[in-house]
């Protein structure tokens, strides 16, 4: 792939997924769609709700394991907190801190829950939203703990980082630290639009890496195309090649989402993750939806895989696609420019039959998938979204893996319920920590 300098990751356009693009999105293709899960799926830990997880990993992006632990993060709620019901899953976000789960084996079935990783207190806003955790390059233990900071009032949504050590011994795993939280940057209004702007702005969901063709450090986010909500003109670069007689669907221009990049300013061998400098969108979706949730990369055979998550009910205008995660694909490095995956940008959708079974896909270098399971419809039921007959999961779904071809991608292997693997072992000393 050829190096991309500062000035033209400044000053390039952001690549489009258009109106014609979502014209090609369909549901039930199988090469495409989630397997449906079984009703009586198991549960990882029945004392709190967990949704949005990822895996320690270094910052090449390859998951590792720690002395033989692996080791995953998640969004948690008490279950205690927010009761243990369909209303208190829905109200999960107002409850959420970032827990932490490791296991010997990794197949799923013997993940232990080991509570809260940042300290109470050392976040100042109200609650914690998803990231990454990465481990500190050079460094026997460090982990960098990459979040989103998010108050309720006044409205805040902030990408924040914290650090701390992870510690091992043969009953598992434990962290010390995480107890100063600092931020990295904000909404600018300018490469991506604020609270003033648009009152149901996003920005959040720092993913950091480090990217091949210039060893610089970046951050990958959820954002908004900046401008006035709703005032967006949709015009024929977002409406791409549609059919003749095609006219700008009514609504269409509240969908302003935007994946977000800025190169890291500050040192990072001395932790310092603070001074960032933004730049334009990688991708926007002006016209087509208003959400890009979770974006992450995967760098694979000289093509730069970008993924996001997004919703059914965040598709504007006459577009549609189902709850799950969609990609891009660059033959020119992380700046692009992008073509959908699979011309339409879907790669793995819920099934029509259980259209909100699962979300908040992840996927990692080898193609693995983790997502979690949100509401699954009881066998036959009429109506997946009526409380009274689906199951609520707040647990992991089955893992998946995919294969990436180029500009495609297909499903092919299922496996356990919150199944995941390691590209990588981190390197430090075996020999047991001691708990205080």
């Amino acid at each position: 792939m050829n190096a991309v300098s500062s000035k033209q990751s400044a000053t390039r356009a952001s690549s489009r997924w258009t109106i014609a693009d979502a014209m090609k999105i369909h549901t039930d293709d199988p090469t495409t769609t989630m397997p449906v899960i079984d009703y009586a799926f198991p549960v990882i830990d029945s004392d709190v709700w967990q949704w949005d997880t990822w895996l320690l990993r270094d910052i090449h992006g390859k998951t590792v394991t720690f002395k033989g632990w692996y080791v995953m993060f998640a969004l948690v709620a008490d279950r205690s907190a927010t009761g243990d019901t369909v209303e208190g899953w829905h109200s999960r976000n107002n409850y959420s801190y970032i827990g932490y789960y490791y296991s010997r084996t990794g197949n799923g079935a013997d993940w232990k829950f080991g509570g809260r990783v940042i300290k109470e207190g050392a976040n100042s806003r109200s609650w914690e939203w998803s990231g990454c955790a990465v481990m500190r390059e050079n460094s026997g233990s460090t982990v960098d703990l990459f979040y989103t900071s998010v108050n309720d009032t006044p409205s805040e949504s902030v990408p924040s980082y914290t650090t701390g050590r992870i510690l091992a011994d043969a009953n598992g795993v434990w962290f010390e630290g995480f107890d100063v939280c600092t931020d990295m940057f904000q909404a600018d209004g300018v490469n991506y639009a604020n609270i003033v702007e648009d009152q149901y702005w996003d920005f959040r969901d720092p993913h950091i890496f480090r990217n091949p063709d210039d060893n610089q450090i970046y951050a990958l986010f959820e954002g908004n195309v900046p401008g006035m909500r709703g005032d967006f003109t949709i015009g024929s670069d977002e409406m791409g090649l549609v059919p003749p007689a095609t006219t700008v669907p009514a609504g269409a221009q509240y969908g302003a989402a935007a994946i977000g990049i800025a190169r890291l300013k500050s040192d990072s061998t001395k932790g310092d993750f603070s001074q960032w400098e933004m730049l334009p969108a990688l991708v926007t979706a002006l016209g087509v939806n208003d959400q890009t949730e979770r974006p992450h990369v995967v760098f694979q055979d000289g093509l730069t895989y970008l993924f996001t998550i997004s919703h059914h009910s965040t598709f504007t205008g006459n577009s549609t696609g189902p709850d799950g995660v969609y990609g891009f694909v660059s033959r020119n490095g992380i700046f692009g420019p992008y073509a959908p995956l699979n011309g339409s940008g879907l790669v793995l959708g819920n099934p029509s039959s259980a259209p909100y079974e699962t979300y908040s896909h992840f996927v990692d270098p080898a193609g693995y998938v983790q997502s979690f399971i949100d509401t699954l419809p009881q066998p036959g039921s009429a109506d997946p979204q009526d409380p009274t007959t689906y199951r609520i999961g707040g647990t992991l779904a089955p893992t998946v893996k995919i294969v990436l071809d180029g500009e495609r991608t297909f499903l092919t292997e299922v496996h356990a319920y919150g199944q995941v693997y390691a590209q990588g072992v981190w390197p430090t000393s075996s020999a047991w920590d001691k708990r205080s």
